[in-house]
């Protein structure tokens, strides 16, 4: 058992009026002031006091875990073609910046390992597998091999969970197949497979987010919830004990959860 659920579940069982503190994850870095998913992102999100980082991973065509979180490079690029059909060579010889801000021209899609060295290891990574064949054991493996389990959890579906525990064991996962909108299933199923974490969705409505954290939280899971920039639900989701949320606008959410509570 990952050491990080090890102490969540004793802090739950001994001491069950414990103060929680709700943080902020910079949704694919900090994207309101550079490219999404790129170093610089994450650079600039550690440095703005982010407690988690997510970003997209996905294999090319010749098995490099690459940082993208479309199917394509076109948004996001200079480039065209599926990530999938490109090579690493390829894929990097593509300007990911430029889209953003002609000042980060030049700016490289970066690998897993390039992500976790740059990430502060006392900062979560939410490590989020795309449908790429073959990825969640890559993944895996590569956080494995970099010493990393207790910083990084993969977020995906639970196919993707059960493979890769069956090379890494101890790999942390986030529950992110949703059944379908039924809620409760969704958390019978996080709770059954023995995930870490969940994620929750504005869809599933803030009005049972309370209830759903506190089933959740007795059985040592942590709720991540994506995502939230308007302060009035940053605020609400705090109250209702949500551990990560997910934003678009990391200084506004950090700034909102650091409010004096009355």
């Amino acid at each position: 058992m990952p050491i990080r659920t090890l102490i969540a579940m004793i802090v739950i069982a001994f001491a069950p009026n414990f103060a929680h503190a709700t943080e902020a994850c910079a949704h694919r870095g900090d994207v309101s002031n550079a490219p999404e998913n790129t170093i610089p992102a994450f650079l600039s999100a550690v440095s703005k006091g982010a407690s988690m980082i997510e970003f997209d991973v996905q294999l090319s065509k010749d098995g490099h875990l690459v940082l993208m979180h479309d199917p394509t490079v076109s948004r996001t690029t200079n480039g065209e073609g599926n990530v999938s059909d490109l090579t690493f060579g390829e894929l990097r010889a593509l300007d990911a910046g430029s889209w953003f801000n002609s000042s980060y021209a030049g700016t490289r899609i970066p690998t897993l390992r390039e992500a976790l060295n740059a990430i502060d290891e006392r900062i979560l990574c939410n490590v989020h597998l795309k449908d790429s064949p073959g990825v969640a054991e890559a993944a895996a493996r590569a956080i494995q091999e970099l010493g990393r389990l207790d910083q990084c959890f993969l977020a995906c579906t639970m196919e993707q969970a059960r493979t890769a525990r069956a090379v890494v064991p101890d790999i942390q996962i986030c529950n992110m197949s949703r059944q379908g909108g039924d809620r409760k299933a969704y958390i019978n199923t996080t709770i059954a497979e023995r995930c870490e974490f969940i994620q929750l969705h504005k869809r599933n409505g803030l009005d049972e987010i309370k209830k759903a954290v506190h089933t959740l939280h007795a059985k040592g899971i942590k709720v991540n919830y994506f995502g939230a920039e308007d302060p009035e639900i940053i605020r609400k989701l705090q109250a209702a004990g949500v551990d990560y949320v997910l934003t678009d606008a990391l200084e506004r959410c950090v700034q909102v959860l650091a409010e004096p509570k009355s």
